[in-house]
This record gives structure tokens, C-alpha cells and sequence, in this order.
């Protein structure tokens, strides 16, 4: 790690204060050495240029971080074997001996002239060689990035049923690298910037000119900005709960992705995609409610197909969410809507057990829940075996020990199931959490709880918005144009009209960001 590096210092972005490079090439790396000392990782490789009247010059850079055989073949060597033999050489004014080297000598092709310390520090650091000449106040940052990284694969958190088996990795211009090859088209703008005191972390915003709404390109780059006082940016993760309207409401507002052709599908419709240097997830703005239960493959599959899916992952939300305290109101209040021989069926198989319904499911439901998370902790075929072989033990014990009755297992199974059906895993978590109080709404009013329960998550799904977009759109406010790929999934030929993020919103969007606790230097830690 750095040691005592001032912050103010080694911030590029801070032009006032910004320390010159010095003519005395040895003023400068004994500046430098004294920031970095007992850094093993900074390499400095001091040379001479020219042959009949040599200059001292220095190479530093980050050992892991670059390509040594781009500072080998087109930098020492043609600085100090192949410059020999160059007119006219080293002869030349001291102030024109950078440009000389950097017009006729280096064959790097990425190259950018600094004149500060700051940018120094801050090039090598980014995994880029600087290059500083006696006699000369400027320095060359020369692009040799290469260090170690992922290979493009089949993401993981996505199953990909029809589609490009490809996800993003963890190396920002790769991920760059794969949205420009499937939009040929000078409207993609990729604009950069640096997020962190101390991570100084590289975060790009995407966007198709022409389509996107302006408005939303400005709200997003102004709360980037507003989180630039931050200490650390790790993950996307940090990023969204800085820049999300509503922090403390238990639907995601933002959403992720690590599949290419679904990020350029949402780009197309006019939506803000923001990434992050060391994440393979990209975050997507606007979000709207109903785009965490579609997927790719509707889109790829045949029409009735798509919509019948569709349908069943509304299913599968509904029981996810309602089914168990469905359960709880009916037995426990409303024996008869229960046909009889139905009804004598769970009588005769509760006899015996000590606990209300509401008791029974809530010890089955968190019991559910420790099964899946510990599966997810662990690795993957011991993952796997310990859901299912944990799942059968556990349900047939309590069963046997008359703990629970059968009927109990089948619904929280039927619930497990219907949690699984949801596309978007940060979706399915509020959604698996709502159960536990409409479950208590059931046991205390019945039917009428449950109804009252649904009322209030209505409700509050409509009051969020993101970015300015009502959450709920197209559903609320009711937008027919945009119902063909709500509900079912028309043909791809009859969904022409521009979608809803291409026009403004009636209302600039509003930045719940808190600027106090930015100062508190809270961020991303």
C-alpha cells in the first residue's frame, strides 16, 4: 500500500494545488520515491538517451500492472538502442528533446503529455509507464495497461436459455470493447471519469445520442459528480446506493446486468448505463418494475411462447409473495371457502400438531431461507446438495415429528418455486421478504389483511420513481402504446413506437443524494 500520500495531492483532479514537474529529473524521483516508499510494486528504470551527448531520463510504472513487453520493444529499446542511430539524436534544445521523443522515437500508441506530478502519480498508478527526461518539465504517460484479467464467459448469474453465451468481466475497456462491437454506429458515447479519493476508480456512462433523453445523460452525470468526495467506489453496488432516488424502499431501483445483448437492447430504447473498472455488473437507468420479470429469450423465442412464460412468472411472483399467508388466512378464518372433503383432509393431517398455522409457516419459511442462503455460500455442487438433501430432510422430519403438516410443506415449496421464476435476483429478494408480513396480516385479519397488504405494496410501488420515471410505468400511469410488451409480448414488427425514456418526463427528476454524509467520508467502505 501507499504510504502517507497526501489526498489532496494525489488527486488529478485537483488543479490548484498540483505540484510542476521540475527540469531536475532527480528533484522529481526523489519526490516520487519519497511518497511511494516501501512500495516494492513501483519500479523505477533509469536510462540514458542518445549516444553523443546522452540525457538522462526514467521510466516508472507499476510492476503487475503493465505489459512488459510493450515497455521492453517500443519503449527502452527505442529510446536507447534504436535512438542512437536517429538524427538528430540528442543535439537538440533540452525543451524540444520530449518532443523529439515523443514525434520520432516511441512506437506506443497511446501517449499523453502531463505537466504535473499529479498526473504523474496518477498515470503509473493506472497501470500506464511515465517516462520523465532531464532537463525537461513535462512527462510522457505511455499506455502499456496490461495487467492480468478474466476471460469473456458464460455469466453466471444470468442463465442464458436462448442468446449469446458471453458476459461481461471485470475489465472496463473489454466490457467497452464488446458493446462497440455490437453498435456500429458513431451515436454510442462512452464518457469516463474517476470515482474515489483513494481508489480512484475508472466509471464510464453510456449513452446513444439521438435517442437518449438529454435530461437523463445530465441527472446521471450530476450525481456521479456528487459522489466524487467519496474515500472508495469497489463495486456497481456502491454506485447505486449513492445514486438511487429512494435508499430506504425495499425495490431496486436500478438495475444490473452482465449479459451484452441485454444492455444493448436497453440502450436502444434510450436508457443511461453506467460502469465501473473491476465489475462485471453494469447498471441500468431508468428501471421500471416490470423489466426485472423480462428476459432476454422473449425476445428471441417464437411470440405465444414468450407470453405464456411471461405469464407464469407473474404466477410465480403472486404465490411467491401470497401464497403462504393465502394459506394461514383461509385455515385459520375462512374454513368455508375450503370444499369438505378438502377441508376434513387438512384437519385429519394437522391432528396432533402443537402449532397454529401462522407458527408452521413462519418456522417453514425461515427454515427456507437458511437453506438457500447457506446453498449460496458454499460451493457449487455442495451448494446444490446441501438445498436439496437439506430441503427432504428437514420438511420430512418436521413432518414425521408432527411438528408441521404436509400441506404446509407443499405450500412453502409451491413458494420456493414461484421465488425461483423471477428472471432478476435483486427483484426476487423484497419479494421473498413481503411474505413475512403479509403472513402476519393474515394470521390477524384474515383475507382482509392479506388484501390490505397488497394495497399498501401498491401503493408504495407507485410514489417511487427512478430517475424521475414512475416506477410502475407503463401499468401506472397508464400508457397503452406500451402495454404490447407489458402483459404479453407482441411481434417484434409491432413494436415501432419510441419508447417511454426517448420523450421527457413531465417533471425534472429529483436527487435524493445526502451531501452530509458524503463529507463524513462514508463512502463505498
Amino acid at each position: 500500500m501507499v504510504k502517507k500520500i497526501p489526498i489532496k495531492k494525489n488527486n488529478p483532479t485537483d488543479e490548484n494545488k498540483a505540484k510542476p514537474i521540475s527540469t531536475d529529473i532527480n528533484k522529481n524521483l526523489e519526490e516520487i520515491k519519497s511518497i511511494f516508499s516501501n512500495c516494492s510494486d513501483i519500479v523505477f528504470r533509469e536510462f540514458l538517451i542518445g549516444y553523443k551527448s546522452p540525457v538522462k531520463a526514467a521510466l516508472i510504472y507499476v510492476d503487475g500492472l503493465i505489459d512488459k513487453a510493450a515497455v521492453h520493444d517500443h519503449i527502452l529499446k527505442s529510446l536507447t538502442l534504436e535512438a542512437r542511430s536517429s538524427a538528430p539524436n540528442a543535439e537538440l534544445p533540452e525543451e524540444d528533446i520530449i518532443k523529439w521523443v515523443n514525434e520520432a522515437t516511441i512506437t506506443v500508441a497511446e501517449k499523453k503529455q502531463v505537466e504535473n506530478l499529479d498526473d504523474v502519480m496518477s498515470g503509473f498508478l493506472s497501470g500506464d509507464t511515465a517516462l520523465l527526461i532531464d532537463g525537461s518539465d513535462k512527462a510522457l504517460i505511455l499506455g502499456t495497461k496490461g495487467w492480468a484479467s478474466r476471460g469473456i464467459a458464460e455469466p453466471d448469474s444470468e442463465v442464458v436459455v436462448r442468446g449469446p453465451r458471453e458476459g461481461f468481466t471485470e475489465t472496463l475497456r473489454i466490457n467497452t470493447s464488446m458493446v462497440r462491437r455490437r453498435i456500429h454506429s458513431d451515436k454510442l458515447k462512452i464518457e469516463s471519469r474517476k470515482i474515489g479519493k483513494y481508489t480512484q476508480t475508472d466509471v464510464a456512462v453510456l449513452y446513444m445520442d439521438g435517442i437518449v433523453n438529454p435530461q437523463i445523460v445530465k441527472e446521471v452525470q450530476k450525481r456521479l459528480d456528487r459522489i466524487n468526495e467519496v474515500d472508495s467506489i469497489l463495486e456497481t453496488g456502491c454506485i447505486e446506493q449513492y445514486i438511487e432516488d429512494h435508499p430506504y424502499s425495499p425495490f431496486p431501483q436500478i438495475q444490473y446486468t452482465e449479459r451484452p445483448d441485454k444492455l444493448v437492447a436497453y440502450l436502444l430504447e434510450g436508457r443511461v448505463i453506467i460502469m465501473v473498472d473491476g465489475s462485471p455488473n453494469c447498471l441500468i437507468v431508468p428501471t421500471v418494475f416490470i423489466q426485472f420479470l423480462q428476459s432476454p429469450e422473449d425476445y428471441y423465442s417464437r411470440i405465444l411462447m414468450s407470453t405464456v412464460l411471461r405469464w407464469i412468472r407473474f404466477l410465480g411472483v403472486f404465490s411467491a409473495v401470497t401464497l403462504p399467508a393465502l394459506y394461514i388466512a383461509v385455515t385459520t378464518f375462512h374454513q368455508e371457502m375450503i370444499p369438505t372433503r378438502l377441508a376434513l383432509s387438512i384437519a385429519g393431517a394437522r391432528e396432533g400438531v402443537p402449532f397454529p398455522a401462522f407458527v408452521e409457516a413462519f418456522t417453514m419459511e425461515v427454515s427456507l431461507e437458511l437453506l438457500r442462503e447457506a446453498s449460496v455460500r458454499l460451493p457449487g455442487p455442495i451448494g446444490s446438495t446441501l438445498g436439496i438433501v437439506g430441503a427432504l430432510i428437514v420438511g420430512q422430519a418436521a413432518v414425521e415429528a408432527k411438528l408441521v403438516a404436509p400441506q404446509m410443506v407443499i405450500v412453502v415449496a409451491m413458494t420456493a418455486i414461484g421465488s425461483f421464476t423471477v428472471p432478476s435476483f435483486a427483484a426476487s429478494i423484497p419479494l421473498r421478504l413481503f411474505r413475512f408480513p403479509l403472513m402476519i396480516l393474515g394470521a390477524v385479519l384474515g383475507l382482509y389483511g392479506v388484501a390490505l397488504g397488497w394495497i399498501a405494496i401498491l401503493i408504495h410501488m407507485i410514489s417511487l420513481k427512478s430517475f424521475g420515471y414512475p416506477y410502475l410505468e407503463p401499468l401506472a400511469p397508464l400508457r397503452v402504446s406500451e402495454l404490447k410488451d407489458v402483459l404479453i409480448r407482441s411481434p417484434r414488427w409491432q413494436m415501432t413506437t419510441a419508447p417511454q425514456f426517448r420523450s421527457p418526463s413531465e417533471k425534472p427528476p429529483k436527487t435524493y443524494l445526502r451531501r452530509s454524509y458524503i463529507n463524513k467520508g462514508g463512502g463505498g467502505k
